[in-house]
């Protein structure tokens, strides 16, 4: 991380933990080159939800917004990044398959 970028997410960070809003312009920029994780929800009829992780000194932050699924639409931030925390568990799921007798 160079330090224009480090000082760019320093910067946002005090923001999150001052409660002051960050532009939409700036959510863009934390979804679109900073995160580190995308989660893609379900596809509705013009959007899908995503929510996209971004890292800064050991902590967390995710950015929810709106992902257009056709050319004319826009992405849409409606809400301020919140911090969580990273949680990591073992899953195991069982998987059926059919073959052929």
């Amino acid at each position: 991380m160079d330090d224009y970028e480090r000082e760019f997410l320093q910067e946002i960070v005090e923001k999150i933990d001052n409660g002051i809003d960050i532009d939409e312009h700036v959510l863009k920029e934390l979804a679109y080159e900073f995160s580190k994780e995308v989660w893609k929800g379900e596809n509705r009829r013009w959007l899908r939800s995503v929510k996209s992780v971004f890292e800064f000194d050991g902590r967390f932050f995710i950015v929810e917004w709106e992902e257009p699924l056709t050319e004319m639409q826009e992405a849409e931030f409606y809400n301020q990044p919140y911090e969580v925390e990273k949680v990591t568990t073992q899953k195991t799921i069982d998987v059926v398959e059919y073959k052929k007798i």
